[in-house]
């Protein structure tokens, strides 16, 4: 079962002549009835200075609203209905739909006419993910695999015919057996040398940068994994072994060990050990696409400068970042690096993700020799940045440093707030990360129509209420 929602729209002549745009509208209710085979009622219509519409139930408790911006010449049809089966479904495929389309464009004599396959709503599992700049993506799922909410995510796995089983943490794709490319774009695979390297992987719990590392023709010496979440081990192990192997089964061996424990716990035990590692993976968590997240920024920050202190001159942290199109979360990853208090280089290689469907950045930071200073930005003990690193990121993402400070000089010249005044910003909340991604939805849009106009086609439609005594007033 499920909500399914048709869109389209369609350019015509702009006007401001009521009798033409509220016969649009009539126009395009009677093609949906007709489209329909059935009956149509008016419940309701809404008039405004811009725009025209109307709202209307049909079968099957459908309903269909459609909305005249006539000042631009611009219409909205929006149909939604209860589908319970495919045998059941008011559109039987996309056919239909663009059949309904070029019905409304010939009758409406409009310019143009765009639509797109229902949107699939409501279902228990949404097929519906997203790029990292925030485009939809619907993924074919065909069966759910694994489903778990674990202490620190939800975990999923998906079969898809596209590419095979999706690994899905908290409603973004992570991984899929299609994804070498990923694993290799982590590894920056052909210009490294694992040979005889004392290895620190930082989460990887899907198990396949441990896998292929240990595939290598000249392997590393030793591989520690260290992953915080049990549930991502036990999915993957039972249900992406094309990915992992047989690493997830062991759990240890000779050349490699799986360690369950939180990352950041395991860099302040090395750190205190003074033990060094060659290269060191960073396998956690995406980077943020905007400075607000500073809870993950901290975590980022902490993780990276831990993680470089345990690298000798000429060892390497890598790590993926973002998608290419998320262009300002690149730029912050880059800005952070540069305020770590480590001496490095910085390169970025990029590589075509299948399931992701979008180009990924992954970095390569190389320990330089150096003096190691303090961080730009401080950290505390918990990870946090202050509160001054949260206004120093904005800057750097809007370019504000320089206004900022003007407007702190102008401030300090002029007369002290109150101080019940400074309690009350210093009591303002902290923003907080959330257990779970926010999901954007759009609701329908109110309409209103009159079908009575000078080229009325109301063949099939039904006026449950007359609305002729309430027209509205003609905008000026």
């Amino acid at each position: 079962m499920s909500v399914e929602s048709v869109l389209m729209d369609f350019q015509v002549t702009p006007c401001l002549d009521d009798t033409i745009y509220i016969r649009d509208v009539a126009t395009i209710a009677t093609c949906v009835a007709e489209a329909l085979r059935q009956d149509c009622l008016e419940q309701g219509c809404i008039s405004s200075a811009f725009s025209y519409s109307a709202i209307y139930s049909g079968p099957k408790d459908s309903m269909f609203t459609i909305k005249h911006y006539f000042r631009e010449g611009l219409i909205t049809l929006s149909i939604e209905y209860f589908k319970i089966n495919l045998s059941d479904s008011m559109f039987y495929n996309y056919d239909e739909i663009e059949n309904l389309r070029n019905l409304i464009i010939h009758d409406l004599d409009a310019n143009s006419g765009k639509s797109i396959p229902a949107i699939k709503r409501c279902l228990t599992h949404s097929p519906y993910l997203r790029t990292s700049d925030d485009r939809i993506l619907e993924y074919g799922w065909q069966k759910l695999l694994f489903s778990e909410r674990s202490p620190y995510q939800k975990v999923e796995i998906y079969q898809t015919a596209d590419w095979g089983a999706c690994l899905v943490l908290d409603g973004y794709i992570n991984l899929a057996e299609s994804d070498l490319a990923y694993t290799r774009g982590l590894m920056n695979h052909g210009n490294m040398d694992y040979k005889d390297k004392q290895i620190l992987i930082l989460g990887g719990g899907d198990g396949a940068l441990l896998h292929e590392l240990l595939k290598e023709k000249t392997p590393p010496s030793f591989v520690t994994m260290v992953d915080i979440d049990e549930a991502v081990i036990r999915g993957c192990k039972e249900h992406m072994p094309s990915v992992c192997g047989d690493v997830l089964e062991k759990m240890e061996g000779d050349k490699f060990k799986i360690i369950v424990d939180d990352a950041l716990k395991w860099l302040e035990t090395y750190t205190k050990e003074e033990k060094k590692f060659d290269v060191i993976f960073g396998d956690l968590t995406d980077i943020p696409v905007h400075s607000r997240d500073t809870q993950t920024w901290a975590f980022v920050r902490k993780v990276i400068r831990s993680s470089l202190l345990l690298l000798p001159v000429g060892g390497k942290y890598l790590t993926h970042c973002n998608g290419k199109s998320a262009a300002n979360s690149l730029s912050m990853f880059e800005k952070l690096v540069s305020d770590l208090g480590v001496p490095v280089d910085v390169a970025s290689t990029e590589h075509y993700i299948p399931s992701f469907q979008e180009k990924w950045v992954f970095y390569q930071l190389t320990r330089k020799e150096g003096d190691v200073v303090e961080p730009a930005t401080a950290i505390t003990e918990n990870g946090e940045i202050s509160n001054d690193t949260e206004k120093s990121a904005d800057q750097a993402v809007n370019g504000t440093a320089e206004k900022e400070s003007k407007e702190e000089t102008a401030k300090s010249e002029k007369p002290k707030p109150t101080e019940e005044k400074e309690e009350k910003k210093t009591k303002s909340p902290t923003p907080k990360a959330s257990e779970e991604k926010e999901e954007k939805s759009k609701g329908a849009k109110s309409l209103k129509a009159n079908l009575d106009s000078p080229k009325d086609k109301s063949n099939g439609l039904k006026k449950e209420k007359s609305n002729l005594d309430k027209k509205a007033k003609t905008p000026k």
